[in-house]
This record gives C-alpha cells, sequence and structure tokens, in this order.
C-alpha cells in the first residue's frame, strides 16, 4: 500500500491521466462533431450518440473519484427517491459549497445509468473551455452570463430541453441502480443499463458561485439589505433563475429533488481533482427530499421566491446538524442511509483508454528517449513540462478561487472562528467510515 500511495503522488502518474484525458476528450469531440450530421434527421438519435460518446469522456473522472481514490457517496433518502429517479424527469436544487460536488453529482447520476442525460445551467465563460466546455456546448447545456435580462431566454430554452425529451420505457428502465433485479436479469441487462437510460435531469445552484468566506461575506450583506433571513453556513440563493424555471417545468416535471451536500476527507478541508489525483479520499453525503413540484407556488414571484429561501434555510439547518454531528444520519427520522456502490462501467472506459492509448504513447515515448539525440531528449522534457503546466492550469479550474464572484476570489479558509462561516472537519480520518457503517444500508442488486 506504502509502494501505491508513492506511485499516486508522482506528478508523471498525474501527467499519464492528463494526457490521456487530453487525447480522449479530441477523439470524442471530433466524433460529437460529426453527429451534427444527425441533428437535421433525427434530434433523438443525435442527442443519443452525443450522450454515448461524451461518457467515454466524462467516466474517466468518475472513475478517478470511485476507484482510484477510493472516494464513497452516502446518501439519506426515504423510498420515494428510488421509486422516481430512474422514472421520471426532475428538477434537482442542491448547495453549492465545494469544488468537488459537482463530481459527486455525476457519481450518483452514473450509478443509474444517466450520467450522459444530465443537465445543468452552466456559466458562460465554460463553453470556450476546450474538451469539457466543447462537449458542454454540443449536449446542448444552457449557458447564462449571470445577467437576467439576458439569461432569461437561455433559461426558458434549457427548460424547454428538459421537457422535449421522452419518458423512458419499461425496458428502457431496467438495469437501474434504484431497481431490484435477480443476478440473471443483471446479467441480461448490464449493456442496457450502460446506454439505455434518458430520464433527464436538470441541476440548478441558486446560489449561483460557490462558498467561500469572502463571498459568504458579500452574501450575508445582501440579505441583510433586502430583509432575507442569514443563512450560516451556505450562500444566500439568486431566485429569479429559480422562479423561471419552476415556472416552465411545473406541469411538465412532476419533481423537485432537494439535496443538502456535505463532505468529508481524510486530509481535512476541502479537496479538489488534484487530491483526488494523489489518491486522497473523500467521503459526499447526500440529503435528499422529493418534493412535488406542483406544490411551488407560483401566483407570483415572490411567493416563489419565498419557497426557494425556505428550501435555502432548510439547507443550512441540515448542513448544520451534519457540521456538529458529522452525518445526516439523526437529523430526519424519516430517511435512512444508503451506500449505493458504483458501477463498473467507468472502470472499464478507464481502462480501455489507458490501453488503448496509454500504451503506445508510453513505448513511443521510452523508444524516443532511449534511441533519440540529446536534442530530441531536450524537445520531449520541454514537451513534459509544458505539459505540466497545463495539466496545472486545467486542474485550477475546478477550485473555488478561481471561479466567478458573490464578491472576491479568494479561496475559503480551512478554519473559520467567528461561528457563522463554516469548514467540515475529519472525524478521524478514514475511521469516520466505521462510525457510520452500523446506521448504512447498502442499495443494490439481491
Amino acid at each position: 500500500m506504502a509502494l501505491l500511495d508513492y506511485v499516486k503522488t508522482s506528478f508523471l502518474v498525474h501527467l499519464f491521466f492528463f494526457v490521456i484525458f487530453i487525447i480522449s476528450g479530441l477523439i470524442v469531440n471530433i466524433l460529437q462533431v460529426f453527429t451534427l450530421l444527425l441533428w437535421p434527421i433525427n434530434k433523438s438519435i443525435y442527442r443519443k450518440a452525443n450522450g454515448y460518446l461524451v461518457y467515454l469522456h466524462w467516466s474517466q473522472l468518475v472513475f478517478l473519484y470511485d476507484t482510484y481514490s477510493g472516494s464513497h457517496i452516502f446518501v439519506h433518502c426515504d423510498q420515494k427517491f428510488f421509486d422516481t429517479i430512474d422514472t421520471v424527469h426532475g428538477l434537482f436544487v442542491m448547495n453549492h459549497t465545494y469544488d468537488l460536488d459537482w463530481l459527486a453529482t455525476w457519481c450518483v447520476a452514473d450509478r443509474y445509468g444517466q450520467l450522459f442525460s444530465a443537465k445543468c445551467f452552466m456559466k458562460n465563460e465554460l463553453k470556450y473551455v476546450p474538451l469539457i466546455g466543447w462537449s458542454f456546448y454540443l449536449l446542448e447545456m444552457p449557458f447564462l452570463r449571470r445577467d437576467f435580462t439576458r439569461d432569461r431566454e437561455q433559461l426558458i430554452e434549457g427548460i424547454k430541453l428538459l421537457s422535449e425529451f421522452p419518458m423512458p420505457s419499461k425496458t428502457e428502465k431496467q438495469g437501474c441502480g434504484g431497481a431490484m433485479h435477480s443476478k440473471k436479469s443483471r446479467k441480461k441487462e448490464w449493456f442496457f443499463s450502460f446506454t439505455m437510460v434518458v430520464e433527464k435531469r436538470l441541476l440548478m445552484f441558486c446560489e449561483g458561485t460557490r462558498f467561500t468566506p469572502e463571498k459568504y461575506e458579500k452574501s450575508k450583506q445582501f440579505a441583510l439589505k433586502k430583509g432575507l433571513p442569514v443563512l450560516k453556513h451556505i450562500l444566500t440563493p439568486r431566485t429569479k433563475g429559480f422562479c423561471t424555471a419552476v415556472e416552465g417545468l411545473k406541469g411538465r416535471v412532476p419533481i423537485l429533488l432537494d439535496v443538502t451536500i456535505a463532505a468529508q476527507n481524510s486530509g481535512g478541508g476541502d479537496v479538489t481533482i488534484y487530491d483526488l489525483l494523489l489518491g486522497k479520499k473523500v467521503t459526499f453525503h447526500a440529503y435528499v427530499k422529493v418534493r412535488d413540484l406542483n406544490e411551488v407556488p407560483t401566483d407570483s414571484e415572490e411567493a416563489t421566491s419565498s419557497y426557494c429561501h425556505m428550501l435555502y434555510q432548510q439547507k443550512d439547518k441540515a448542513l448544520g446538524y451534519f457540521l456538529e454531528h458529522n452525518t445526516f444520519y439523526g437529523y430526519d427520522d424519516t430517511v435512512k442511509q444508503y451506500f449505493i456502490p458504483p458501477r463498473i462501467q467507468p472502470t472499464l472506459v478507464a481502462m480501455f483508454w489507458y490501453t488503448v492509448l496509454g500504451m503506445p504513447m508510453l513505448y513511443y515515448l521510452w523508444k524516443l528517449l532511449y534511441n533519440g539525440s540529446m536534442y530530441t531528449i531536450v524537445f520531449t522534457v520541454l514537451v513534459i513540462f509544458l505539459l505540466q503546466v497545463g495539466f496545472h492550469r486545467m486542474v485550477s479550474v475546478t477550485v473555488a478561487s478561481h471561479g466567478s464572484s458573490y464578491g472576491s476570489k479568494n479561496h475559503r479558509s480551512s478554519t473559520e472562528k467567528n461561528g457563522t462561516v463554516s469548514s467540515l472537519s475529519t472525524a478521524n480520518g478514514d475511521s469516520f467510515h466505521e462510525n457510520i457503517t452500523p446506521n448504512v444500508e447498502v442499495k443494490k442488486e439481491n
């Protein structure tokens, strides 16, 4: 284990992952461009083809979280979550508190075969980020500029897109993680669970940006100015987008999934993609309440905004409980704590790319260094150095300090002592997993 831990800290290993991610991403992007030929013929086929292609790229990050770093996700919910997660469209509303909370949603989506069909409102700048941003654009992700006057049209288009997708048939729902199947049935349906689920999930972070102490202070001042409740652990939500989304989805999408997410890791503080590459474990906990979207008041924008603020007050209270008890268990007697095991597909996809692209790359690199001239070796080392710089720049995109601002852009510190801005502590490192084990149910096929 010590050797494996040492290997995970090597920048050459990180560089290997980065280069494979870049090359595979370029291949996927090129193939996505060719799928544009399908758009005038059949939009449904175009969307499915794009979904399958991006899965070949995105699932490498799921592999990094689930398998490489050994991280976990626990879901605190009732049976209604499992009854609806793979049967109906839904609007997710979640707090945006961590650098990797978006990856946690990807991992949960993958457990139900829905990673390729999930949608999220994205900041407009991401449209121009190579690979991921281009995939987002070709997947018809709605991009926002954080100017509601200009964004209203994009919001409406995003809502229309979600409601356009057909609901899955009974056959298409087979193989999803929430349903119970026999081992024999599981073997028959394995491929379908990989490709056939077409439910749409639209994710909204109503805060519009990730939490930092500086952004929190701006949020606090805004709440005081507007006479809104001052939250302790999350930012005050921006409600105009929520109001537009609910107005457009009501009557078309039946459920609102109210998600409060919290994280712990074995090293303390927040974690980034780079920490996962180092092999650091992070445990995300998601407290989920399934609500009827039709119950959200839409008589006026003020009523809908008040409902959004109510949701975030409850999220703030739930997150406060987590900070005190290191778990959501016991916060709500109507829910249970589940561990949903990851699927093997992301690992298979990652191994495919590492074999098809990685092995030839390593062979030719060794051959070049062994037989090449001094100039060739110097050039190769220079290329490796530039790739390392590019790697750190790309990783920095996922860090809150480089994100958009509610106020300033300094990173959240790991400790705050004024009692208003919180950070997540660890519970004796990885022993936290042992502490919660007696209360956890494993959700898997019989």
